[in-house]
């Protein structure tokens, strides 16, 4: 019999209700809770334990609905029963069990889930293609638009064209109907994109009448000789950036992109064919477009804009004087690389959407035009030309960040100064400075640690290496033609140091190691610098005598000296194998090149020397290894008895 509690019966009966209004409502966020543990698990992948036809079995008569007490119950009100386990975030129970509790299988009406399991994470939708993309831009209203605005500006470059071939109109009258045709539909366009059902078509009509404004001032100054170069060009770039700037307040990529596009392919037909004027009025479209570029960060219009310029400089055959073509080369240099290094920055700020590959063409594409023109001038300006342009590009690959624009700019800076030189010498001069250039540069990279600049150095005395080699490089196997030239001595000597460069800076750069799986990159390496040692000592000997006398005692050298360097390589090659091996090949080759050459090529006195020396140097390397293999051997004993 319950205790009286001094409060009314209705009362009592209320507050019964409540709490078994609670118990159900708790028990439910129970079920909820299990359910969406449930569907988390079979939506991300997890190992779902029932199916939903158990979720409806077990909503329609589940063990909580079972144990659910009657509202009507005759019996005391049973408290609802809260498992010390509850979390008021059920998906929490996923990931993160309370501390002490056991990792058993929690239960739930969708099967057993284990409170520590944790899900892979959800496999996003895939990214359209290059081609979904375009078809999804260029398909219904957007292909109309485009073909319509090719349609248009075809029709213009008639008008300017046609007319002028045919006498139609005064020149200002062709000039005056293209301007006011631009405009209008300019205006239109600007009318049109307050209706967001028309703004595809009005971006259409916007990039059209600035193309056509553009095409009408280029054929004002090239075509008719209406204003003068410097102020039509002043004029194409204000439309130009006008049109790059209405692109820029739409957002719209897709606007700049095709304006610049219609602009740069239709410009030759009203330019009067290439020349100059031509590259001056493509180089103003990418200098009105390096705004747009660094405000939103546009790889694509950066690298559509730069490719005009390049194309038109490498196919314009400057017949005019040259200050004019020069002029428009260095533009085309100027506007390519000087906004490079803030774009170069602009990579690394979150969500910018420059692509490191268009920045790296901008870059490969601004010299071309210059260096075009420098292989079509005379020697010395040609070469001036084209060393103005490895200045340039080389100081950009200095500060530059991202690889992609730095390797860029390293690799055109060669071949500009690859170009510079091949342009100013010729002959065995040309071999030598190539040599040179390639010795200067691997000591850079060995200073530094590049393998860019190894690269680039290796190429340069490669080059200069098969030049001498079929020029004036002396043949060691046989005697030359008498007297020697000094030249062929200083080939031999930059041979010798272009291989000992390159292998060291192979060495500091880790591209190569003392080991035997390195041995396809040094073993060459080491063939070229033993070469070229061999050259220098023979043609230095025969600078003294210019003679056979001095062609045998050359050679006598060269055989001591081969099994000297074995010697050295053997006993650095103690620890490391590769230099033991190398040490093993050289004295064979010491050993074949006596029996083999010199048995046969010396005679008297320089065959007695070359086999002498030789032998004693051998004795005394073998006396000498073999102590120093014993020492080493018995420190290696005393380390393993400690």
């Amino acid at each position: 019999m319950s205790e009286p509690t001094g409060r009314p019966p209705a009362l009592d009966e209320r507050l019964l209700s409540v709490a078994l209004e609670l118990t159900r409502l708790g028990r439910r966020v129970d079920e909820l809770g299990g359910t969406v543990n449930a569907l988390v698990a079979e939506l991300r992948g997890g190992a779902a334990g029932g199916v939903p036809g158990g979720l409806a079995e077990g909503s329609a008569a589940g063990p909580a609905e079972a144990a659910r007490p009657s509202a009507d119950a005759s019996g005391p009100p049973v408290p609802p029963r809260v498992s010390r386990h509850y979390t008021p975030d059920p998906v929490a129970t996923l990931w993160t069990p309370p501390s002490g509790v056991s990792s058993a299988p929690v239960g739930g009406p969708w099967g057993p889930v284990h409170p520590g399991f944790q899900y892979p994470a959800p496999i996003g939708p895939r990214p359209p293609t290059l081609v979904e993309r375009l078809r999804g831009r260029l398909s219904g209203p957007a292909l109309l638009a485009v073909t319509g605005a090719a349609v248009t500006l075809l029709g213009v470059v008639l008008l300017l064209v046609l007319a002028a071939s045919r006498g139609w109109f005064s020149p200002s009258g062709r000039v005056a109907a293209g301007a006011l045709l631009g405009a209008v539909l300019v205006g239109l366009a600007l009318r049109l994109h307050r209706r967001p059902e028309a703004r595809t078509g009005a971006l259409a009509l916007a990039g059209t009448g600035i193309t056509t404004l553009y095409l009408t001032v280029a054929a004002a100054t090239a075509l008719y000789d209406l204003l003068p170069d410097v102020a039509g060009l002043v004029a194409a770039l204000a439309v130009a950036a006008g049109g790059v700037v209405l692109a820029d307040r739409r957002r719209s990529q897709a606007l700049a992109v095709g304006t610049v596009v219609g602009a740069a392919l239709l410009a030759p037909f009203v330019a009067d064919g290439p020349g100059p004027l031509l590259v001056a009025l493509v180089v103003v479209l990418q200098a009105a477009a390096v705004p747009a570029v660094v405000r939103q960060g546009w790889g694509g219009l950066a690298a559509t804009a730069a490719t005009a310029p390049a194309l038109y400089g490498l196919v314009d055959p400057y017949d005019e004087p040259l200050v004019p073509a020069i002029a428009a080369a260095v533009a085309a240099l100027v506007v390519g690389l000087v906004p490079t290094p803030l774009l170069d920055r602009l990579l690394d700020r979150p969500g910018h959407r420059t692509a490191p590959v268009a920045v790296a063409w901008v870059v490969a594409a601004a010299p071309l035009p210059l260096l075009a023109l420098a292989a079509r001038t005379d020697r010395w300006p040609g070469a001036g030309l084209a060393l103005l342009a490895a200045v340039a590009l080389l100081a950009l690959a200095i500060p530059a960040g991202r690889a992609a624009v730095r390797l860029t700019a390293l690799a055109a800076g060669s071949v500009a100064v690859l170009e510079a030189t091949v342009v100013a010498f010729d002959g065995g001069t040309l071999h030598a400075v190539l040599l040179g250039e390639g010795v200067v540069v691997l000591v850079a990279a060995a200073v530094v640690r590049s393998r860019p600049a190894l690269l680039a150095g290796g190429g340069f005395a490669l080059i200069g290496y098969l030049g001498a080699l079929a020029g004036e490089l002396p043949d060691p196997t046989s005697v030359p033609a008498l007297p020697v030239p000094f030249r062929g001595l200083v080939l031999a000597v930059l041979v010798l140091a272009a291989a000992v460069a390159a292998l060291v800076a192979a060495g500091r750069t880790g591209l190569i190691r003392a080991d035997a799986r390195t041995a396809v990159l040094w073993g060459p390496l080491a063939l070229v610098a033993l070469h070229g040692a061999t050259t220098t000592v023979v043609t230095a000997a025969l600078l003294v005598s210019p003679d056979r006398t001095g062609f045998l005692a050359g050679h006598a050298l060269v055989t001591v000296s081969w099994t000297v360097a074995a010697l050295v390589l053997l006993a650095r090659g103690i620890t490391r194998p590769a230099l033991r091996v190398a040490g093993a090949v050289l004295v064979a080759a010491a050993v074949g090149k006596l029996v083999l050459f010199d048995l046969l090529a010396l005679d008297g006195l320089a065959r007695v020397a070359a086999f002498l020396g030789a032998g004693l140097v051998l004795l005394a390397a073998g006396h000498r290894y073999a102590r120093v293999v014993a020492g080493g051997a018995a420190g290696r004993e005393e380390r393993d008895q400690e």
